[in-house]
């Protein structure tokens, strides 16, 4: 029997704490794996339901507060991130999407489908002068990532049409009815 730690060589120990460092890495991702899952089960169950039932706000509302959770333990968890954007969205909170995804690319700026997923909520809000760049700065990173080259094309359509509908509507100067003759 070991009576002292002196008498364990050190690479005994080193490997020791590996091992419990490792364990509980996997634990503790394993949990987070567990809650994410959980948080998704809730927001499967939602995504069915018509949009102003007090059933799917409160699971989405379960979900969103797994997900913060999750971030709060973790917040390098890019999968939390992408999956809170993903409630957000279905919340219609365009704000708080927008935010998550942000943060998603802070965590990982490397990452186009991040861009892409910010260009989506930009178009979702109907500011598409903010998704044309965001979609730029994903084709910078991937030049060959035709879902932003097409997703590009649909937003300068929308903005063009956009544009043609304000040239080709009546100034509201010109509409105003004098009050005298």
């Amino acid at each position: 029997m070991i009576s002292s730690y002196k008498q364990v060589p050190q690479f005994v120990l080193v490997m020791l704490l590996t091992a419990a460092s490792t364990a509980w890495a996997t634990t503790t991702e394993n949990t987070e794996a567990a809650r994410i899952l959980e948080a998704m089960q809730l927001y499967s169950q939602a995504t069915p339901m018509e949009h102003q039932t007090d059933r799917k706000t409160e699971l989405l509302t379960q979900s969103e507060s797994i997900l913060l959770d999750v971030i709060a333990n973790n917040p390098e968890s890019l999968d939390a991130h992408r999956k809170l954007m993903g409630v957000y969205l279905q919340m219609r909170d365009y704000r708080k999407a927008i935010q998550t995804m942000q943060n998603a690319i802070t965590l990982s700026p490397g990452d186009p489908k991040l861009f892409i997923a910010l260009a989506i909520l930009y178009d979702h809000q109907g500011a598409y002068e903010y998704a044309l760049p965001i979609l730029d700065e994903a084709l910078a990173l991937d030049p060959n990532q035709q879902l932003a080259r097409d997703y590009k094309t649909s937003i300068q359509y929308k903005i063009e049409s956009q544009k043609t509908a304000l040239e080709a509507s009546t100034p509201p100067h010109e509409m105003a009815q004098p009050h005298s003759r």
